[in-house]
Formats: structure tokens, sequence, C-alpha cells
């Protein structure tokens, strides 16, 4: 697995875990000032917008590599 897939996949990883650790403090905190729940269940959205987008790149790497294995394997014979 090449670097650039290993990290997307922990930034993906990654964003999830944090989008979950907002949920948690949605339901468990009381709101503040500047930390209501509304503003707790916008950012795991985000979180959540992020780690989609960091998967859609993974998926569209993998395509691209599997696509070139398969047009060297047709040079090849």
């Amino acid at each position: 697995m090449a670097k650039r897939e290993k990290r997307l996949e922990k930034q993906e990883q990654g964003l999830l875990e944090q989008a979950e650790k907002h949920r948690i403090k949605a339901e468990t905190l009381k709101g503040r000032k500047y930390t209501t729940k509304e503003y707790w269940l916008k950012e795991a959205e985000r979180f959540e917008q992020r780690a989609k987008e960091r998967a859609k790149l993974l998926e569209n790497l993998r395509k691209s590599k599997k696509e070139k294995k398969e047009e060297e394997k047709k040079e090849a014979e």
C-alpha cells in the first residue's frame, strides 16, 4: 500500500472519530455561549463530510491504480 493510501485511510478514520466525539459532546454537554448543541452537531457534520471526501479520493486512487495495472498487463501480452 502506498503512502498516500495509508494517509488517506488514517485521515478518514480520524475524521470519523472526531465526528463521533462531537456527537457525544452534543448529547452530554450543556450549551455554553459559543458551544451549543447545534454547534457540536454542525461540527460533526463537517467532519463527516470531509471523511466522505477522503473516502472518495481513496476510491479514485485505487481505481486508477487498478486501471494502470490492467493497461500494463495488456501491453505485456
